[in-house]
C-alpha cells in the first residue's frame, strides 16, 4: 500500500469526486477533496466493481456528482441533471410525448441509445418502463432522495450485466441522516410558460454509531405547467421559409375535396379556401400547393407536456454487530402526465353525401389553378391544351365528395398519461469469516396507464355520422353537429402495461493472497432475475379504431428468467502496476422457448510511474439480449413518425398525374404513411467489444485532471428497419414497399406499379449491423484557497467524439459525427467550463454548457433552391448562474439563472418530432428561467 503522498492525495480526489465535477461546477474539487480526507482510510464500493477497497486504489472513469452541485444546477429531475452530462447526448425527453404517448425520459451515454446505458438505483437494477420498448424511466427516480450520482463512462457487462455496454448511471440513496429538512424550489420563465414549483420533506433519526439504527423517510411533490408551441416564436408555425420547410399537413378541418361539377369535370385536392389564400384561422389553413391547404398543426401542440411527479421513499438499517446489518429500502413514484398534439386526421376515405345537410351549393376554384386540356367551361368551351385559371371561379359539385378530414372543431387530441414506480430491497451485509458480503432481495414494477383525453375521436361512432352528412367537414359546426362530433370522442383506459422485475443478488470479497507488491483482492457473486412484461391495449388501439391513431398497437406479453455469475480479482502484478480482471456469465431462458448464454470478460490495468501521474486502461467484451418486445410484438400497422412522400406515386411530393387519382382514396404526399412494424422471435444477442485507456495527473497541489480516450464498437445489433434509409432510397428498398389493387384489395410486396397506392412499409426488427464510437474525455480542476479573501475553482469537462455512426448490413458504413443521419446526429464536442467563488456566507458559480453544431436533417426529395442539400445547425451555448447564501446553521438560500442570455435553440429542418423549427431532444426552449431554493433544516 502506498504512503501518504501528494498521488494517494489526488487519486482519492479523483476517485472520490475530484475528476467527477460532471457539470463543470469547480466547487466540486473542494467538497471531493474534503470528502477524500475524511474517508482516507474507509474501504468503499464503487460503481464498476465488486470489490470494496480504498478509494485511491480504484482506476475507473468515474464522474460523481454530490447532492449540494445537483442543488446548485436547479435541475428538479434526473432527466434535466443527466442530460447536462457532456457524455450524454440523445435520450428521451419529456417533450418527445407530443404526438406520441408513453415516451419515457431516458439516458443516452455517448449518443448509442438508451438501451445501452444501464440505469442504477443503490447499486441494484430499476424495473423497465412498461410500455413499448424502453429501459428504466428516469422519472422513476426520485432525485429529491438522492445523494449523489455516480457515472461510470466504461462498460461494465462484466460486473453488471449485458445492458451496460455504454456506461452505468448509478442513483445512490442519502443514507444516515438525523433531523428534519424542508425545501422548497420554484422557476419563473422570463418567456412564460414552463413553470416548475416542488416542495420536499426529508426526515432521519438514529444513529448507526450509538443507536445502531437510522431511518430516513423522503417525500417530494413537483407540478410542471405546460409550454405550448405558440408561446415561443421559433416554434409557432409549420411554415418556416427560412429552414425550406412547410410542414402543414394536408388533412384539414375543411379537407382539400376531391369532387365532379355538374359539367362533368373532376377535381383533385381542391380546397374551397384556396382562393383568398387559406386564409382561416379557426381552421389555422395555409398554402401547401395552387390548389390545396394545409393545417398549420403546431398551432395546437405543446412543446413541454404539463406533468405532476410525487415520490415517497424511505430507507432504514439496523445494525445487528460490528459485522453485520440489515438493510431495506421502499421507493414509490408516481408521475402524471397531460400531453396536447394537433386535432385527429380522419384518415379513413371521407366520403361526404350529395344529401348531406353541408352539402356546398359552390366550390370556388383559384386563380392560377392550372386546367387540363379538355376542360369544359361554364360558358360551353372545352379547353384545347393545359389553361391557367385567370380569375376565381365557382363550380356546383355534384354527387358524393371524398377527402381527408381533420376533426379541428373537436380541439387538439389530449393523452393522459400515469406512470407509477413501485421498489423494495431487503437486505444484509457485512463481513462473515473475513469476507465483505452483501445480499438482497428486490422487487421493482413498472405501471402505466395512459388514458384518452379530449379530442380523442372513434371511427366506429364517428363514420357514421360522416358518412351520412350530419358532420360538417366543410366549416364550423352548428349545435347538433357539435353535438354529435363530441360525442363520438373517446374516454377511459387507451393502453398501458406492467413491468416486473424480481431479482435474488449476492456477493463477497475479500484479499485472498500476499504477493511481493501488495495483497489480491478478489469477488464472486451470483444474480437470479424473473422479468416479467404485460402491455395491454384497448380493443379500440388494437384495432386500429381511433381516428387518427398510430394504428394497430396489440397487447404483448412474455417473461425470462436470467441468471448470472461473476467474479472480480485486483491482482498487484508489479511495483506500482495493478490489473482487474473480471468476468460475468449471463444465461437467459425465455417463456416463449428460446435461450441464450454469454460470457462477458473485462481486463484492465492501472499504472503509477510517479507520484503526480497514474495511467489506466480497459479492454472489455459485452452483449446485450433482445428486449421480450424486440422478441414477442406482433406485426402491427403504425405510421411512420415523420412525413414522406410514396416515391411511385408522388415522387419528390409532385403527384405523378394531378387529374388521376393520386390522394383520392389516401394521402399519398407528404404525409405520415402507413408502417408494419413487428418483433421477431429469432432474433440474437448483439456483442460488443470495447476499450480505454487514460492518464491521471496532478502536477500541483491546487491542479489535477485526467484524459480517456475510449472505443466501443456493437455487432449484430437490434433495431427496426429505418423509416429515413427506406424512403431515402426506395429502389435499394423496394421489397419493403407493399402496395394493394384497389380493384381487388390484393396486397404485392415490391411492386412499382403506379396504378396501386402503397398500404404500408414493412419496417422489421432485425440484427441490422453495428453501431460504432470513440471519443476522448477530458478533465481539468483548479482550486485555490485565498486566505481571508475566499476560495476559487475552475473546472472544464469536455467529450470529444473522434468516430460515432452505424452500419446496415450488406451496407457501408454511416457516420453521424456531426451530421444529421437514421439516429440524429453526435455532435463532435460538448463540455461544461466553470468558475465557483465562496467566502463566508456566501458561494457563487457561473457554467457555461456548450454543444458544438452539426449537419441538419435532409429530407432528399425536398432538397431544392429554397431546401439545400447541406444545411448547418448552429452550436448550442448557454449560461446558468447560481448565487447561494448560509445566513445560519439551518438554512440556506439559493438564487440562480439557467440560460442567462435568453438563448433560443437553433433552427433544425428536422422533421422527426411533432415540433418544428427545432429539435426538441436536443435543445431547451424555455429560455431564461429564473430560480429560487429555499431550505430549513430543524435542529
Amino acid at each position: 500500500m502506498m504512503t501518504e503522498t501528494v498521488l494517494s492525495r489526488s487519486l482519492r480526489l479523483v476517485f472520490s469526486g475530484g475528476i467527477a465535477v460532471g457539470l463543470g461546477l469547480a466547487a466540486l474539487p473542494a467538497v471531493a477533496q474534503t470528502a477524500s480526507q475524511d474517508n482516507s482510510m474507509q474501504r468503499v464500493e464503487i460503481t464498476g466493481s465488486s470489490i470494496k477497497r480504498v478509494a485511491a486504489e480504484t482506476a475507473l472513469p468515474v464522474t460523481i456528482l454530490r447532492r449540494e452541485d445537483i442543488e446548485r444546477t436547479g435541475a428538479t429531475s434526473a432527466q434535466d441533471l443527466v442530460n447536462l452530462i457532456p457524455g450524454n447526448f440523445g435520450g428521451g425527453v419529456t417533450a418527445n410525448n407530443v404526438g406520441a404517448s408513453g415516451v419515457p425520459s431516458t439516458a443516452n451515454l455517448r449518443a448509442l441509445g438508451a438501451r445501452y446505458t444501464l440505469v442504477l438505483l443503490n447499486g441494484r437494477r430499476v424495473a423497465n418502463y412498461a410500455v413499448g420498448n424502453n429501459p428504466v424511466d428516469l422519472n422513476s427516480i426520485p432525485l429529491s432522495a438522492i445523494e449523489r450520482i455516480e457515472v461510470l463512462r466504461d462498460g461494465a457487462s462484466a460486473v453488471y450485466g449485458a445492458d451496460a455496454v455504454a456506461g452505468v448511471i448509478n442513483f445512490i440513496l442519502r443514507k444516515d441522516y438525523k433531523g428534519v429538512e424542508m425545501s422548497a424550489f420554484k422557476t419563473h420563465v422570463d418567456q412564460g410558460g414552463g413553470n416548475t414549483k416542488s416542495f420536499n420533506i426529508t426526515a432521519g433519526f438514529g444513529d448507526i454509531a450509538t443507536d445502531r439504527f437510522n431511518v430516513l423517510v423522503s417525500a417530494n411533490h413537483e407540478e410542471n405547467e405546460k409550454l405550448t408551441a405558440s408561446e415561443r416564436s421559433f416554434s409557432t408555425t409549420s411554415v418556416r421559409p427560412d429552414l425550406g420547410l412547410n410542414k402543414a399537413s394536408p388533412r384539414n378541418g375543411v379537407p382539400n375535396l376531391n369532387f365532379g361539377d355538374t359539367l362533368g369535370n373532376k377535381y383533385v385536392g381542391v380546397n374551397p379556401y384556396r382562393y383568398n389564400g387559406c386564409d382561416n384561422p379557426e381552421f389555422a389553413l395555409v398554402v401547401i400547393s395552387e390548389k390545396g391547404c394545409g393545417t398549420d398543426y403546431v398551432k395546437y401542440i405543446d412543446l413541454i407536456p404539463e406533468a405532476k411527479h410525487s415520490n415517497l421513499v424511505s430507507r432504514a438499517v439496523f445494525k445487528l454487530s460490528e459485522n453485520h446489518e440489515l438493510f431495506a429500502e421502499a421507493a414509490y413514484t408516481r408521475d402524471k402526465m397531460i400531453s396536447a398534439s394537433s386535432p385527429a386526421p380522419y384518415t379513413e376515405t371521407m366520403r361526404y353525401p350529395a344529401n348531406g345537410r353541408f352539402y356546398p351549393k359552390t366550390v370556388k376554384l383559384p386563380k392560377g389553378l392550372v386546367l387540363p386540356a379538355g376542360y369544359k367551361m361554364p360558358n360551353g368551351s372545352v379547353t384545347t391544351a393545359e389553361t391557367v385559371l385567370a380569375a376565381d371561379m365557382d363550380v356546383t359539385p355534384t354527387g358524393p365528395i371524398t377527402g381527408t378530414w381533420r376533426t379541428v372543431p373537436g380541439g387538439g387530441r389530449n393523452d393522459l398519461t400515469t406512470t407509477e414506480n413501485t421498489r423494495v430491497v431487503v437486505g444484509a451485509k457485512g463481513n462473515l469469516a473475513g469476507w465483505d458480503y452483501e445480499t438482497a432481495l428486490t422487487y421493482a414494477k413498472n405501471e402505466v396507464e395512459i388514458s384518452f383525453g379530449p379530442g380523442r375521436f372513434s371511427y366506429a361512432k364517428l363514420k357514421p355520422l360522416v358518412d351520412s352528412g350530419e358532420i360538417n367537414v366543410f366549416g364550423t359546426q352548428d349545435a347538433a353537429s357539435l353535438a354529435g362530433l363530441l360525442g363520438s370522442q373517446l374516454t377511459g383506459f387507451q393502453n398501458g402495461g406492467t413491468s416486473t422485475s424480481k431479482e435474488f443478488d449476492y456477493k463477497m470479497s475479500r484479499e485472498i493472497y500476499n504477493l511481493p507488491y501488495g495483497a489480491v483482492g478478489f469477488s464472486v457473486g451470483t444474480s437470479f432475475r424473473k422479468e416479467e412484461l404485460k402491455q395491454v391495449s384497448s380493443p379500440v388501439l388494437a384495432s386500429g379504431d381511433e381516428v387518427g391513431g398510430a394504428g394497430e398497437i396489440p397487447s404483448v406479453s412474455g417473461d425470462r428468467e436470467v441468471f448470472g455469475l461473476f467474479t472480480e480479482a485486483i491482482i498487484p502484478v508489479y511495483k506500482d502496476l495493478e490489473l482487474t480482471a473480471a468476468a460475468r456469465y449471463d444465461k437467459y431462458k425465455n417463456g416463449f422457448g428460446t435461450e441464450f448464454d454469454n460470457i462477458s470478460p473485462k481486463l484492465g490495468f492501472t499504472y503509477r510511474p510517479s507520484t503526480a501521474i497514474m495511467m489506466r486502461g480497459s479492454v472489455a467484451r459485452g452483449f446485450r439480449a433482445p428486449t421480450l418486445v424486440d422478441n414477442l410484438n406482433p406485426k402491427a400497422i403504425n405510421n411512420t413518425s415523420a412525413s414522406f412522400s410514396d416515391p411511385i406515386r408522388c415522387p419528390n411530393g409532385v403527384p405523378v398525374n394531378s387529374v388521376n387519382t393520386v390522394g383520392e382514396l389516401q394521402d399519398e404526399c407528404d404525409v405520415q404513411l402507413s408502417t408494419q412494424n413487428s418483433g421477431n422471435p429469432d432474433l440474437k444477442p448483439e456483442k460488443s467489444k470495447q476499450f480505454t485507456v487514460g492518464l491521471v495527473f496532478q502536477p500541483t497541489a491546487t491542479f489535477s485532471g485526467s484524459i480517456d480516450y475510449w472505443n466501443v464498437k456493437i455487432d449484430k445489433s437490434i433495431n427496426a428497419m429505418s423509416e429515413t434509409t427506406v424512403f431515402n432510397d426506395p429502389v435499394g428498398n423496394v421489397a419493403q414497399f407493399y402496395r394493394y389493387d384497389p380493384a381487388t384489395g390484393i396486397v404485392y410486396p415490391g411492386s412499382t406499379n403506379k396504378d396501386f397506392p402503397l398500404s404500408y412499409v414493412a419496417l422489421p426488427r432485425v440484427n441490422t449491423g453495428k453501431f460504432f464510437a470513440a471519443g476522448v474525455d477530458l478533465n481539468l480542476n483548479y482550486r485555490q484557497k485565498m486566505g481571508d479573501m475566499g476560495t476559487i475553482g475552475a473546472n472544464y469537462d469536455v467529450t470529444y467524439y473522434t468516430d460515432h455512426g452505424y452500419q446496415y448490413q450488406g451496407s457501408p458504413e454511416v457516420s453521424d459525427l456531426g451530421d444529421f443521419k437514421d439516429f440524429g446526429p453526435t455532435p463532435r464536442y460538448r463540455h461544461t467550463l466553470g468558475a465557483t467563488y465562496a467566502i463566508g456566507q456566501w458561494n457563487a458559480s457561473l457554467t457555461h454548457n456548450y454543444t458544438k453544431g452539426y449537419k441538419d436533417y435532409t429530407d432528399l426529395a425536398s432538397v431544392g433552391p429554397d431546401y439545400p442539400l447541406v444545411r448547418k445547425v448552429d452550436a448550442y451555448s448557454t449560461f446558468d448562474a447560481a448565487l447561494g447564501w448560509k445566513p445560519m446553521k439551518n438554512v440556506s438560500v439559493t438564487l440562480g439563472v439557467k440560460n442567462l442570455t435568453d438563448e433560443d435553440p437553433p433552427s433544425s429542418r428536422n422533421g422527426q418530432n411533432f415540433q418544428v423549427g427545432y429539435d426538441a431532444t436536443f435543445t431547451n426552449p424555455l429560455g431564461r428561467t429564473f430560480y429560487a431554493r429555499l431550505n430549513y433544516k430543524f435542529l
